[in-house]
């Protein structure tokens, strides 16, 4: 939902914008670069049409 939330706001987020909107909401298991490489697909898909 975070994320969701993110993208509606912000349509291209920045790493540190990523890094503050999922604070406090998953662990610190070493996740991190693959959700944010996962927000800026998401980000990009949205762009350009490829997912709603």
């Amino acid at each position: 939902m975070s994320a969701a939330v993110l993208l509606r706001e912000k349509p291209r987020p920045s790493d540190e914008d990523i890094d503050e909107a999922m604070t406090g909401n998953i662990c610190r298991c070493g996740t991190y670069p693959r959700i944010r490489k996962a927000i800026h697909r998401a980000a990009a898909m949205m762009s350009t049409g490829g997912a709603k």
